[in-house]
């Protein structure tokens, strides 16, 4: 998205195809150390030296980084002696030199989240993604659209959760009766359909809200936040549910609430999620970004 919205149409050309059919894995490189919420912070540079761009810096906490091919990389371009403005540079495995470092954490495995450093990278520029100062404005589209998706991903992990907390209710026995026949059982599988039946409709009013062009800034924010609170909760009821099974690495329980864990930070932390909101409802700004 951020390369359909972002790149120029030579770029779009060479490399959408392969990225949409799998045949080449994109990584997108905004968050460095020092650098989170707030991007307009961003240290990583470009520059120019002769038909190509050196890209000094680092990036962390990145989707895909040990298994991309292609990285989508937001810098700041030095022209002169000032900080630079905020651009994205195509880095391409095939082309350019950069280190890939994979960080291990707690859930979302397949998410090969990792470590980027650039050093002297040389990128041709022709890879430089800089039509109309735009930088900001192509961040936030795809973090509108992002935020919710997020939270449909854990609505997802949340259902997996209702339908085996369903089922073994349906036949674990205690005191003589399935444990579904007792009310504080219905109580925890009632919420969890609850949760998982409101995230989805909170997720797809932001989505539909953004596909009729309206501003959805509070509306995405809103929706991932509540989603992967809610159905964090409700995957732990479902363990619950489950008793000691739910514990067990058996059962795969223990893999949705370590994987719904990890959709809290990225695309937004809950707390800045929680004021972007209050802004929109406010008109006033609780940060300075």
């Amino acid at each position: 998205m951020r390369l359909y919205y972002g790149g120029t149409g030579e770029q779009r050309e060479r490399y959408l195809a392969d990225m949409l059919s799998g045949k080449r894995i994109g990584a997108s490189a905004i968050t460095e150390p020092d650098v989170g919420s707030n991007p307009r912070e961003v240290r990583t540079q470009a520059r120019r030296r002769g038909n190509d761009l050196l890209v000094n810096g680092s990036k962390i906490w990145i989707s895909n980084a040990t298994v991309c091919d292609l990285v989508n990389v937001t810098c700041r371009l030095k022209e002169d002696e000032g900080e630079g403005r905020l651009v994205r540079v195509l880095v391409d495995k095939r082309e350019s030199d950069f280190i890939a470092r994979e960080i291990p954490v707690t859930g979302l495995q397949q998410s090969h989240l990792g470590e980027l450093l650039f050093d002297d990278c040389r990128v041709p520029e022709r890879n430089l993604c800089d039509a109309g100062n735009d930088t900001a404005r192509v961040l936030t589209m795809a973090w509108l659209t992002n935020r919710p998706l997020i939270g449909l991903g854990a609505v997802h992990l949340a259902q997996k959760a209702l339908d085996a907390a369903r089922e073994y209710a349906g036949y674990r026995q205690q005191f003589g009766k399935p444990i579904g026949a007792r009310q504080l059982i219905q109580l925890d599988l009632a919420d969890i359909e609850t949760a998982v039946m409101a995230s989805r409709l909170v997720c797809y009013n932001a989505l539909a809200a953004i596909d009729r062009g309206e501003r959805a800034n509070g509306l995405s924010a809103m929706a991932k936040r509540f989603a992967v609170d809610a159905c964090d909760r409700a995957i732990s009821l479902a363990m619950r549910i489950h008793g000691s099974m739910g514990l067990s690495r058996e059962l795969g329980l223990e893999r949705l609430a370590r994987d719904v864990r990890m959709l809290a930070i990225p695309d937004g932390t809950p707390g800045i999620l929680a004021l972007i909101q209050g802004r929109e409802l406010t008109g006033i700004g609780a940060f300075d970004s």
